[in-house]
């Protein structure tokens, strides 16, 4: 982890790229570096809005339950991301809970801070304005593929959502480093860990993907856009 960070590393994230050097400067002493252990909660719905996050490596799951505690929604964050969006310039809480899959490495800085340069900078408004668009576009697509009475299709559509959203190309296919277990997968689907496992096991057999604790691995990513 970086000890401290400078103007040109505030640079390499994409929303303070185009941002003047004194506005860098004079928010540097207020960013900070922290490392969380796999399983370790960044916040909880619920808690103040007191800090906004970057997500320098690993991976992060966004959750927000209802009041009978069952899972409404989940996220998942790759690296390079700025979060929470949600609530930004407008909510004193936090409105989702962050939990690290992974460990991970994260900086942070105060939320009142990070607001005030962005209410003071379009091109950070532009670029977060753009980012939770394509946010909103990918969920949309996400809610459209999964509603439907296939539970195969759903896990279908499933794999290709996560590959759209945090996939990484390779030469031979692309690769999803987020962590997922079969009961993950399922609750996304809306379907039975016995029918993932069966459909993942198909897809071995087939050389379609390699899946395991750690990462998964999809050799023919063509497949998941043809099943759409």
């Amino acid at each position: 982890m970086k000890p401290k960070w400078t103007v040109d590393d505030l640079r390499q994230l994409d929303v303070f790229a185009k941002c003047a050097t004194r506005e860098l400067e004079a928010l540097l002493p207020h960013v900070y570096c922290r490392t969380y252990r796999k399983g370790q909660l960044l916040f909880i719905e619920g808690d103040p809005r007191e800090r906004v996050y970057f997500l320098i490596s690993g991976y992060v799951k966004l959750e927000r339950c209802n009041e009978t505690a069952t899972h409404q929604y989940t996220d998942y964050l790759k690296p390079k991301q700025l979060f929470p969006y949600r609530g930004l310039l407008t909510e004193p809480y936090y409105q989702h809970s962050a939990e690290a899959l992974t460990d991970i490495e994260v900086i942070y800085m105060p939320t009142d801070r990070f607001e005030q340069l962005v209410s003071r900078n379009a091109s950070m408004l532009l670029h977060i304005v753009g980012q939770m668009n394509r946010i909103l576009d990918l969920h949309e697509r996400r809610v459209q593929d999964i509603i439907t009475p296939s539970a195969t299709d759903r896990v279908l559509n499933t794999i290709h959502y996560l590959i759209e959203d945090l996939g990484e190309p390779e030469a031979t296919g692309v690769r999803v480093r987020c962590p997922f277990t079969t009961i993950e997968i399922s609750r996304l689907s809306g379907t039975s860990r016995e029918t993932v496992s069966n459909i993942l096991s198909r897809l071995r057999k087939e050389d379609v993907l390699q899946f395991d604790a750690r990462e998964l691995m999809i050799g023919h990513p063509e497949y998941f856009e043809q099943s759409l």
